[in-house]
């Protein structure tokens, strides 16, 4: 919201500053005025004395044109429906900087050692179309509905296809224009690594696959950990912190240095875990409400309500079964708000704090504090 107040194209101004070099995620940063507090701001990425946020150095390894990255973001904030009250340019724009800082988190040395500037950059922009054209209604109205996009997509992921079939259009297919050709430059195998990201990272958002790669992510988590410490040896006085396990077996890969059989496995597992953490990430921000500080998790929680409340409407008027939570009349907001807390975004973050301390440091503590809100409004309904 705080981008939002500066200007109605706030996707723009975000993506712009995360994806087009330093100077514009300073020029970004000096115009907010970001302030420090007790907490990690994901909306901010800076936090009471850990501010050693760094600068992407894209234009150093990627072929780039920050006017092209410009003109694209116009167009995709233009595909934004801003009449309805949750998924609009600014939850879009909010999830880009909300995953550039899960990356900051990871501090530089780590994340540039593990994941590549096609990686990351290829991450945020997907960030910037990930719930493009949504029209405010969830995937079970889609397909009670049978929408035209529900029967294009056979009632799977319907949303999520879609969405990534927008922005593929505009990068790659049909619709791409020289104006917004952001990969003009790029070698053929480089586009399709990123294309992969985008489609892999956007289906991943699709809450009916959400414990399953929860599950998937806290077996790889716990398979490395294990595995790590044998190489260490099991009297290893501390463990050794998975991001740091991650972050090594890329430097050696890529360092070329010689090994076991049970370093080639670690290896092995590290990727896999590396590559699921992609999407994982992009996941984490898409859900990040109650991670935030200050009034902001209150506020998007209540849009993302009022969202659900228009579904449940209309679904009254056609005559079709009321989606979960969609009810106006029977869902209380504070206890939905806990059990979406406790159930889904707690253990998500918890997840992501194994991997990268700082997130288990400074942004559960922000996932505590929203629960505690809403248990007391959830207390108070009940004594009225």
């Amino acid at each position: 919201f705080e981008v939002a107040g500066l200007t109605d194209d706030p996707l723009l101004l975000v993506g712009w500053a995360l994806l087009s070099g330093p100077m514009a995620q300073e020029a970004m940063q000096s115009s907010l005025e970001v302030k420090g507090d007790a907490g990690v701001n994901l909306n901010g990425c800076e936090s009471g004395e850990n501010t050693n946020t760094f600068r992407y150095q894209f234009h150093e390894h990627l072929e780039i044109d920050p006017q092209t990255i410009c003109n694209f973001l116009r167009e995709i904030e233009r595909r934004y429906n801003r009449d309805i009250p949750f998924h609009t340019n600014v939850h879009a724009a909010d999830v880009a900087q909300t995953t550039n800082c899960l990356f900051q988190m990871m501090d530089q040395e780590c994340l540039t050692s593990i994941f590549d500037p096609i990686t990351i950059f290829s991450l945020i922009l997907t960030a910037t179309f990930h719930d493009v054209c949504h029209p405010g209604t969830n995937n079970l109205f889609q397909q009670n509905a049978q929408t035209s996009i529900a029967v294009k997509y056979k009632n799977t992921s319907i949303l999520e296809n879609m969405h990534l079939a927008v922005g593929i259009s505009l990068l790659f297919g049909e619709e791409k224009q020289d104006e917004w050709d952001i990969f003009e430059g790029w070698t053929e195998d480089d586009r399709a690594r990123a294309e992969e990201i985008m489609k892999e990272s956007i289906l991943n958002t699709d809450m009916a696959h959400h414990f399953a790669n929860l599950d998937h992510l806290e077996s790889l988590i716990e398979q490395v950990h294990t595995m790590a410490k044998e190489k260490n040896g099991y009297n290893a006085e501390i463990d050794e912190p998975i991001l740091s396990t991650l972050a090594q077996r890329s430097h050696e890969a890529k360092s070329g240095q010689g090994e076991d059989l049970a370093q080639t496995e670690l290896k092995a597992k590290c990727n896999q875990l590396a590559g699921l953490l992609v999407g994982f990430i992009l996941h984490g921000a898409d859900i990040s409400n109650p991670a935030k500080s200050g009034d902001l998790p209150v506020h998007w929680g209540s849009r993302v309500f009022d969202e659900f409340f228009e579904q449940g409407d209309k679904e009254k008027e056609m005559g079709f079964p009321i989606s979960p939570l969609c009810d106006r009349d029977t869902v209380k907001l504070p206890e939905s708000q806990v059990n979406f807390i406790k159930y889904v975004a707690l253990p998500t973050y918890a997840l992501l704090g194994s991997v990268i301390p700082r997130v288990k440091e400074e942004v559960i503590p922000n996932i505590s504090r929203t629960i505690e809100y809403w248990e007391g409004e959830k207390n108070r309904d009940e004594m009225n």
